[in-house]
């Protein structure tokens, strides 16, 4: 089959009216969106202030192409530092920084230039879809599409619905989703979506347990990791993220959601964050790199944790901890209508390679 634009490749799925997307933001995510779209056949109008980070997607995108042994597909992404030039499009994924007033004033910008009905979506993982929504006259338009990164790789979309969002838009979303080999999950507009709410537990459990002496970061990683059939334990992730990066999220969610104690920031995060240990990206975090041996720790744990490790739980018991945590956030995401629970699941297995969702964890728990 031929696909749009001339490409050869596998068959796309159609989507009526739709045969030209704009990206809005040519950073990491929204670069590897762009080469998603040109993949599935799509025209593309990449949007940037900057002709620099441009030329960088462009190389970035080309590379990526070809890696997909898909080089032709490099003729569908055109390049723009004019927004109004998105207007031709037919629907606009913006993926610009984590910043609400920069997302509102972009977003005011889209409606006037895209007629209605046409889809704007926001790669936004941590903001409201409803208050980037409100800065526009056709707020029912307005859908969140959270990839997750790489884009070009993860599987996952999150398609968020907000208070306005038509139901249209959200189908429209989905078929886009799938257009791009992607599978989508539905979910409300509430701070951290699905799979940013459900994982925090992973993470302050891990960190709970080193601060009570139940074991070190190297035991707890261990643990979820032989035990638990987790890709990373919760220490080797944050260091991979970036501390800063994951206490930012952990803090957004927790104010959001009222400060409930359960998903309160730790001391140890925070004062490592504090010291500007950011994880990998710096060679700090909970365990040092570089030249150091794999698993080595980081020397400020001795003093943050006196007794870590002084009262080791046994692995078994560290899965059941932390899983259970998490298992208890995804109830309590699924009473509150965010998701229900097989999509619930599905967002944490392909969002976060997880080896089970949560709800599929409580059953095998209880067997």
């Amino acid at each position: 089959m031929e696909a749009r634009g001339g490409r050869s490749g596998p068959p796309v799925t159609e989507i009526e009216g739709v045969d030209s997307v704009g990206v809005v933001g040519a950073g990491t995510m929204g670069a590897g969106i762009a080469q998603s779209l040109a993949l599935a056949g799509f025209q593309v109008t990449l949007y940037d202030v900057s002709e620099q980070v441009l030329d960088a997607a462009e190389e970035r995108i080309q590379r990526g192409l070809e890696r997909f042994e898909q080089p032709r597909a490099f003729s569908l992404i055109r390049k723009s530092t004019q927004l109004r030039k998105l207007g031709d499009c037919d629907a606009v994924i913006e993926a610009a920084v984590e910043a609400l007033a920069v997302k509102r004033d972009l977003f005011t910008q889209l409606d006037r230039f895209l007629d209605p009905p046409k889809l704007l979506a926001t790669n936004t993982s941590s903001l409201s879809i409803g208050k980037i929504a409100s800065a526009t006259e056709n707020p029912d338009r307005v859908a969140g599409m959270h990839f997750f990164n790489p884009p070009t790789v993860m599987r996952l979309v999150e398609v968020v619905r907000a208070e306005h969002t038509s139901e249209d838009a959200v189908q429209l979303a989905f078929k886009l989703a799938r257009a791009l080999g992607k599978t989508p999950v539905r979910c409300k507009d509430t701070p951290g979506f699905i799979a940013n709410r459900v994982a925090r537990p992973f993470y302050l459990t891990g960190m709970r347990l080193l601060e009570e002496g139940r074991g070190s970061p190297a035991l707890i990683d261990r643990a979820l990791k032989e035990v638990g059939g987790f890709r990373m334990g919760p220490f080797e992730l944050i260091d991979l993220i970036g501390l800063e990066v994951n206490l930012t999220i952990t803090k957004s969610i927790w104010e959001q959601l009222g400060r409930p104690e359960r998903l309160k920031p730790r001391r140890v995060q925070e004062i490592l964050a504090e010291r500007g240990c950011r994880g990998r990206k710096n060679a700090c975090g909970f365990y040092v790199y570089g030249e150091n041996p794999p698993g080595t720790l980081n020397g400020d744990l001795e003093e943050l944790v006196p007794d870590m490790g002084g009262r080791p739980l046994p692995a078994v018991e560290i899965v059941r901890a932390v899983v259970g945590s998490v298992i208890d956030e995804a109830k309590l995401a699924a009473q509150e209508g965010v998701a229900v629970p097989p999509d619930i699941d599905t967002a944490m297995k392909l969002g976060l390679n997880w080896p089970r969702g949560p709800f599929e964890w409580e059953r095998e728990l209880a067997r």
